[in-house]
């Protein structure tokens, strides 16, 4: 065991959604998808050994017992409950937690990057995918560089590493929590929507139109499917019982402004998750027209991100 080690985990923004699970204890994805770890928004996470017993803190703040706890049952993954009982773990998100900007992807992805290392279990990248989406589903892309896929089967790997110099600007528009976990909004989903079969069968293509795009260098096409993508996934949401509805008035308005400069020619495609802010799919040559965008709509704050490198060790000792 190590006496400090420190991850740090980059936030991954699906292109290709990953939207309901076939078996939630396995988590198990009904369908692919494809995302972009990016640079900027990230999770840093320390594990130390301590006198104090099992403690967690988030953003300077000690967690809750319940999210402590499940912490901690994440970590059994990796140690025996004797080897929990004087550990610290230390957790810092460089952007809005629990808001729909995969927080939590990029902080189980640093926890378990660290957690293998921490303990010595030098599990492989496939290995540690598997036990990270049991923590959140996504978080198994955040381990990976750039453009990443996360099979129905399981299989992880990144497509292509450079992210094909794509750049993802976040328009954060707020930092309150969402009103409603990704895991129940999901949950409600699969299981009252009745538009799920037909999200199931989109997804499953629109996969593998995408990588044909990533392959061919196809930008006018990644950036329609990344689009289309996002707009299904909420649309299969707002016929839930009761429906899901995450996007604000603000949130509509910016989509329509994006959209806009696609008719101007630019290359700008809004994505959204499960939160109310709006992430906009662009390039060199289009971001300084997207940014005027956003500033014009009073954005509350704007994030440029780039291809990020998968989760890493910062330091061990």
């Amino acid at each position: 065991m190590k006496k400090t080690v420190t991850a740090i985990a980059p936030v991954n923004i699906a292109l290709i959604k990953y939207w309901g699970k076939e078996d939630e204890e396995k988590v198990i994805p009904y369908t692919g998808s494809l995302s972009l770890s990016v640079s900027e928004l990230y999770t840093k996470t320390t594990i130390s050994q301590t006198r104090l017993g099992f403690t967690f803190s988030l953003n300077g703040k000690r967690a809750s017992k319940e999210d402590a706890l499940k912490i901690k049952t994440f970590l059994k993954h990796f140690a025996e409950d004797h080897e929990l009982e004087n550990i610290s773990i230390v957790s810092e998100n460089t952007g809005p937690t629990a808001s729909g900007v995969a927080s939590s992807a990029s902080g189980f992805a640093a926890l378990a990057k660290a957690a293998n290392v921490f303990f010595e279990k030098h599990f492989s990248d496939q290995v540690l995918a598997n036990i990270t989406r049991l923590g959140s589903g996504s978080a198994c892309r955040s381990l990976f560089s750039g453009l990443v896929v996360w099979e129905k089967s399981g299989e992880v790997y990144t497509i292509r590493e450079d992210g094909l110099d794509l750049i993802m600007v976040f328009a954060l528009l707020t930092n309150q929590k969402k009103s409603i976990s990704s895991k129940q909004a999901m949950r409600n989903t699969v299981q009252t929507s009745p538009y799920y079969p037909a999200w199931i069968a989109k997804t499953t293509q629109d996969l593998v139109a995408m990588k044909h795009a990533i392959h061919i260098e196809d930008l006018k096409s990644i950036g329609e499917l990344t689009q289309s993508s996002a707009l299904a996934m909420h649309a299969s949401m707002l016929a839930t019982i009761p429906p899901t509805l995450y996007l604000t008035p603000q949130s509509m308005d910016l989509i329509h402004a994006i959209m806009d400069l696609q008719t101007q020619g630019e290359f700008a495609y809004p994505t959204m998750d499960a939160g109310m802010h709006v992430k906009v799919l662009t390039n060199q040559a289009s971001l300084e027209h997207v940014l005027k965008v956003l500033n014009q709509h009073k954005v509350k704050d704007i994030v440029v991100t780039h291809p990020a490198k998968g989760a890493h060790i910062l330091y061990e000792q």
